[in-house]
């Protein structure tokens, strides 16, 4: 049996951001095709000084022994695609949107670093023999729908309430600007859909003492961090999911909700428009949407809900794990067929 390494910053159990699930929901079917090790930054290492993708680079180059005995690399981090680039395996890089990181780095300071990750993905371009994206295709990319893979069953309509945000806690993900909305709402429809806040970030402070201020204590509440199992479950209990983000490629919280039959409205950033169609699953709007044109977009789904939750769950269908992995572990084969004629 040939070996996979998969590469990532944190292990496929970290239920931070969208690349974990991802990892985690193709691992059943990835395991049958090959031998799989997974290359990832250990709790001590993520506790020491520094930053950790300066970090993992460090580990990966220290690693370089085990690297090398696989027979391909599936790599989720750039970092890790670059490291892995000197190595001579044949790797698959998956890029997490159509920009550089630092776009949306987290810390002011990640201006300054956008072009090491210039570098990096020049590097990549040059030497990967498969990539893949989970935003909008270009070049030579494949699309990578999100594998979503859970045994929750959707609720039926009329035993769901409220609204869902999931995702990290930063600037990116506009989540004041969700709540803020959410305090326009009539109190009517707050009264009956409380906003449910998943994900912990940065931001969380802020975000949690908007909510005093706005008064709307009663009505936000913070989930904190959850497992993507148990936000699929909190998924089929709600009503609407609602995005705002101004980066993203395809989130794993949109696909999420499509599978239990949420529909979501969202901005129009990434490829969440192949996805997402106005009046069918949900609606999206471009940056710079009126709050006004938002709170039409809750009203009219709710106005016509089990239509909107229909159509959400026949939409999931692209999310399916063991197809979309099947689809990969072909791609990866044909690689490695190939390298060794």
């Amino acid at each position: 049996m040939k070996k996979l390494g998969i590469i990532n910053s944190d292990s496929k159990e970290f239920s931070y951001g969208g690349v974990a699930p991802i990892m985690r929901n193709m691992h059943p079917y990835l395991e049958k095709a090959f031998e799989v090790e997974y290359f990832y930054l250990p709790d001590k290492w993520k506790k020491m000084w520094g930053l950790n993708r300066v970090k993992i680079m460090i580990y990966l180059f220290l690693h370089r022994k085990e690297l090398k005995s696989c027979d391909f690399i599936l790599s989720h981090i750039p970092e890790g695609s670059y490291v892995v680039s000197f190595m001579g395996v044949p790797y698959a890089h998956i890029y997490h949107g159509n920009t550089n990181p630092m776009d949306q780095s987290r810390y002011k300071f990640g201006k300054y670093f956008k072009f090491v990750f210039n570098l990096f993905f020049k590097r990549i371009e040059k030497t990967c023999p498969l990539k893949y994206t989970v935003g909008p295709v270009w070049g030579d990319k494949k699309k990578l729908f999100n594998p979503i893979k859970h045994d929750v069953k959707p609720k039926p309509g009329n035993e769901r309430s409220g609204f869902m945000f999931a995702g990290r806690l930063e600037l990116v993900k506009n989540v004041d600007h969700i709540i803020k909305i959410y305090a326009q709402l009539p109190l009517n429809i707050q009264k009956e859909n409380h906003l449910y806040i998943a994900g912990f970030g940065t931001q969380e402070e802020k975000l949690k003492q908007l909510v005093k201020d706005l008064k709307m204590t009663d009505y936000v509440h913070f989930y904190g961090n959850l497992p993507n199992s148990e936000i699929a479950k909190k998924d089929t209990e709600k009503k609407i999911l609602l995005m705002a983000s101004t980066h993203e490629g395809l989130p794993t919280a949109i696909a999420e909700a499509l599978t239990v039959g949420v529909p979501v409205v969202s901005t129009d950033v990434g490829d969440i428009s192949i996805v997402i169609k106005n009046d069918y699953n949900g609606f999206i709007l471009p940056l710079g949407f009126k709050d006004e044109d938002y709170i039409s977009c809750i009203k009219k789904i709710l106005a016509d809900y089990d239509r909107f939750s229909k159509a959400a769950l026949e939409s999931s269908k692209v999310f399916n794990a063991e197809n979309i992995t099947n689809s990969m572990i072909k791609d990866i084969n044909n690689v490695l067929n190939a390298n060794s004629k």
